[in-house]
């Protein structure tokens, strides 16, 4: 599903979307991982399934994520084909070495606890 931003009232909807600790988080995290479950995701970030569910309808409905099923797994995933703001942005949360030395502080120990995996990237 693509996700049309032609209006500050959808920029204004997309800020606001990110405007949240987890979904930061967990793109950063979908981002460094290149895919993760929802188990991994609530592993790291130590919150309830049903609040990381939620989360990553959210930002699936804003166009920013998607998923492939895997046996009986939904991994996620950072959609690289985006508008030029949403990539902007994305790149701002994620890219960043200001902010992936704050990310990483805070996520890396958990995320040393995950099982080994290879890098994925996706378009």
């Amino acid at each position: 599903m693509e996700v049309i931003y032609s209006s500050v009232k959808d920029i204004e909807r997309l800020y606001k979307g990110l405007a949240d600790e987890n979904r930061m988080k967990i793109l950063f995290l979908l981002d460094e991982l290149s895919e993760a479950c929802v188990r991994d995701i609530q592993q790291v970030l130590r919150i309830p399934q049903p609040t990381v569910s939620r989360h990553l309808g959210l930002l699936k409905r804003m166009g920013l994520v998607d998923n492939h099923r895997r046996g009986k797994w939904n991994y996620y995933y950072v959609i690289k084909k985006q508008p030029e703001i949403v990539k902007q942005l994305i790149h701002s949360l994620t890219n960043l070495d200001s902010c992936r030395k704050i990310f990483r502080h805070e996520l890396q120990p958990q995320m040393d606890k995950l099982l080994p995996r290879p890098k994925i990237r996706r378009g």
